[in-house]
């Protein structure tokens, strides 16, 4: 019984070995799955890794800030480790997607994930979740490619990037003769939901009214982006969403006054004796329940500036391709238009090291005053150094 025991797996090697000779020997057929499309049928295994791409970036911190002369912040931290994948599926199709692990994996987010059907350079049909194009900077916020620690204010607090939305639309790039170029996205999105209000305790913060994985009204947002660049280093960019934000109907039963949520944001960049500038800047308007006006804001704007310098080109002898920049930026969040206070205001200056253009090293100071809805100061300092590099 021993003996028969022990020969059975090897008549099972025996004949899978017979088996993959004839398969071998008959190479116009396939070798039938066990399941078809099953888990070990699918189209990646037979090429691992050919035609897809995986990498990331990491950013760790080290931060000092102080509020009204008392330290808010004193310590370390993982800012955030991100994933990318990329297929090239066929010549018309590609697949790409981010995860986001942020403050060392206390928050784990789906970024992106997108299927892109190009019909032609002018028409590329792209669905999933989305990086929403409203401003610039939400399309290109990698930390690697970000001049300074902190996004800007008016990115962050007000649109609340990183965007992401579920939805399904159209891109594409129109060539104007020579280097100039029309670049357009435009999408069907879930859009925001009534966090903006309900789980805002200070007022109307637009950016609590993401993540809205699920439409909660069934009445899709639109967001789209035109820009014209006239060569590499100047662009010009407007984009806006627009949609509304409550329930306002149920199973096909108005329940509620249909409030709109509406953003514009205009963003450029330029080149001037060597100084990188850019800027972005974004107004929105809320439809606040009348029972809320005058304690939730129902109009918001901001906008951030920026300016570059790069030199030292390889005077680290031991890295001839690294150099150093200097920067600063302004930035200013007006969380309600209709009152003098609310308002956030800050100034940050910042010196960079690259040892190559994917890596960097950040210094920055950053100055700053808050006011309160009764327009109440708080000033705030902060000492800021953070490595940022993709992989």
């Amino acid at each position: 019984m021993v003996r028969l025991r022990r020969a059975v797996p090897a008549l099972a090697l025996l004949a899978a070995g017979l088996a993959a000779r004839g398969a071998a020997q008959d190479t116009t057929r396939a070798p039938r799955p066990f399941v078809e499309g099953g888990v070990f049928d699918k189209p990646y295994l037979s090429r691992l890794l050919g035609r897809t791409a995986i990498g990331g970036y990491a950013e760790a911190h080290a931060r000092w800030e102080r509020a009204d002369g008392a330290t808010e912040e004193a310590g370390f931290l993982l800012r955030r480790w991100n994933i990318f994948t990329a297929t090239q599926v066929s010549d018309f199709v590609r697949i790409a997607a981010e995860l986001e692990f942020e403050e060392g994996g206390e928050e784990i987010t789906v970024e992106y994930a997108a299927i892109d059907v190009g019909i032609h350079p002018a028409l590329t049909v792209r669905a999933g979740m989305l990086l929403s194009p409203l401003g610039r900077f939400n399309l290109s916020h990698d930390s690697p490619r970000n001049e300074f620690t902190d996004r800007p204010l008016v990115s962050t607090e007000l649109l609340g990037v990183a965007l992401s939305e579920p939805g399904l639309g159209v891109l594409g790039l129109v060539g104007l003769g020579g280097a100039t170029r029309l670049t357009y996205e435009l999408y069907a999105v879930n859009g925001f939901d009534d966090g903006l209000i309900s789980d805002a305790a200070e007022g109307t913060r637009v950016a609590l009214g993401r993540r809205n994985v699920e439409d909660n009204n069934s009445s899709p947002a639109l967001v789209g982006r035109a820009a014209w660049s006239p060569r590499v280093g100047y662009e010009v960019g407007v984009s806006s969403h627009h949609g509304a934000y409550n329930v306002y109907r149920s199973e096909g039963v108005a329940v509620d006054e249909r409030r709109d949520l509406t953003i514009w944001v205009v963003d450029a960049e330029a080149r001037v004796a060597g100084v990188r500038v850019v800027g972005e800047a974004a107004a929105a308007t809320i439809d606040v329940p009348p029972g809320l006006r005058g304690i939730y804001a129902s109009r918001q704007r901001g906008l951030y500036v920026e300016a570059l310098r790069p030199f030292g080109r390889a005077w680290v002898r031991t890295m001839p391709g690294s150099f150093f920049a200097a920067g600063a930026r302004l930035d200013v969040v007006d969380f309600d238009a209709d009152i003098p206070g609310d308002v956030v205001r800050r100034v940050t200056v910042g010196l960079n090291f690259r040892p190559t253009q994917d890596t960097v090293l950040k210094l920055n100071f950053v100055r700053g005053r808050t006011t309160d809805r009764f327009n109440n100061p708080s000033d705030q300092a902060g000492l800021l150094f953070s490595v940022a590099t993709y992989f």
